[in-house]
């Protein structure tokens, strides 16, 4: 079924979305995507709290980056570093 532009228009209005719930959104993207600066930056102006320690993007992102290009090796070692625990209680995050 293919819904008409006005009618999908239509629809969007009809939904209200929070300030609060977009800046969450805008800055749960930044954290994910490895955005440091930005995220800082979007924190400093809407007090949007990232959840987490803005600190450790750049380590989340050696570790995606690790893994994306293939060097498992360093992806477990650098998530060791950090976490050494981290692999040992969770089965699901092992590499294979």
């Amino acid at each position: 079924r293919t819904i008409a532009s006005a009618d999908w228009m239509g629809k969007l209005e009809e939904v209200k979305v929070s300030k609060e719930s977009l800046n969450r959104l805008v800055m749960n993207y930044l954290v994910i995507e490895g955005y440091k600066d930005a995220a800082e930056q979007f924190q400093s102006e809407s007090g949007t709290s990232p959840g987490i320690d803005l600190d450790s993007i750049t380590d989340r992102m050696a570790i995606r980056n690790a893994v994306q290009d293939g060097a498992v090796g360093e992806a477990i070692s650098r998530v060791n570093d950090l976490s050494p625990e981290l692999l040992d209680q969770d089965p699901a995050l092992q590499f294979r």
